[in-house]
């Protein structure tokens, strides 16, 4: 009975809407027996009454999984100030990177990528002026490419 005075003490509140300290002593057995017979026979309608323990690690564990509250919101139950600010970290990290891999991809579409892209324009131009036969603008092109080739 004292190994699972929490879980039942949960389940009075909870299920039956009472008070233990309002109970008697044969009343508290009565309603202990009643406690037992539901979870032997699992008829408890949450998970929590079977083990208060387990069913809290289970919350924060989603509440992790979600990521950390606001502050504020709710009362704290664990204070792992360690863990919370190496997720923090973590979290401003991330968010550099990310920053970082912007600012790249910024830099890349100006400056040596539209150079890049204006080369592969001009060689497409080139194949084209060569196949319909316009040499002289197809080696003008070319040559602007690439100025070190002899034509």
């Amino acid at each position: 009975m004292w190994n699972k005075r929490p879980e039942f003490t949960a389940w009075l509140a909870e299920v039956k809407e009472v008070n233990l300290e309002s109970l008697s002593n044969w009343e508290e057995k009565k309603m202990f027996k009643e406690y037992m017979e539901d979870y032997n026979t699992a008829t408890f309608p949450s998970k929590k009454y079977y083990d208060l323990d387990a069913y809290h690690r289970h919350q924060l564990e989603k509440e992790m999984k979600k990521g950390f509250k606001k502050v504020g919101e709710t009362e704290r139950t664990v204070f792992n100030d360690e863990e919370q600010r190496r997720q923090e970290m973590m979290q401003v990290r991330e968010k550099q990177k990310e920053q970082e891999v912007e600012a790249l991809k910024d830099a890349m579409k100006s400056g040596m990528a539209q150079a890049m892209i204006e080369q592969a324009r001009l060689k497409e131009e080139m194949t084209y002026l060569f196949k319909i036969g316009n040499h002289e603008a197809a080696a003008a092109i070319q040559k602007k490419l690439d100025p070190d080739v002899l034509m």
